[in-house]
């Protein structure tokens, strides 16, 4: 059984502080808030890691390798001999394969984008009705029997209007 608990704060620097302090505890922790804090959460923690890049690098490469197969097999397939020029000439390989992996890195960031966006989250969710109008909430898995005193007490500490233990089964 896993245990947690849900602090309910008022102010979102009170939320961060606890956020911290718990976190340097070694807790995974949850922000929950009824607006986006996406700056204050990077500055206080850091960025969070964006699967998004892997397709854009993904992308970028076969963009690349398409772009380059592309310009030779057409100068292959339809020589134009050009007063003794070489048929593979690498300046035009460089165009084709630059434009092509721009075209393909932009298309596989959006289609990332868009199955990341999509994809459903089988993580369970606490709810409080508080903390979709004007609250926001910290959740702290992984607690211990023993330490809900000492989690409650940093929680208080730090402004939380009420803390609430959570038993997930």
């Amino acid at each position: 059984m896993d245990n947690s608990l849900l602090g309910i704060f008022q102010y979102v620097d009170d939320l961060l502080a606890a956020a911290e302090k718990c976190k340097k505890s070694g807790y995974g922790i949850t922000i929950i808030s009824p607006v986006p804090l996406v700056h204050e959460i990077e500055h206080t923690f850091g960025e969070s890691k964006n699967p998004v890049k892997y397709f854009t690098g993904l992308g970028a490469i076969t963009g690349y390798l398409f772009g380059t197969l592309f310009a030779i097999t057409t100068s292959i397939l339809y020589v134009l001999p050009r007063s003794g020029r070489p048929i593979i000439a690498i300046p035009p390989i460089l165009l084709i394969s630059y434009e092509t992996t721009i075209l393909l890195g932009v298309l596989f960031t959006l289609m990332g984008f868009i199955v990341l966006a999509l994809a459903p989250s089988f993580k369970a969710k606490e709810y409080d009705v508080g903390l979709a109008i004007d609250s926001f909430g910290l959740l702290v898995d992984g607690v211990r029997e023993n330490k809900f005193g000492d989690i409650e007490k940093v929680m208080r500490e730090y402004g939380a209007n009420e803390v609430k233990r959570i038993e997930k089964k």
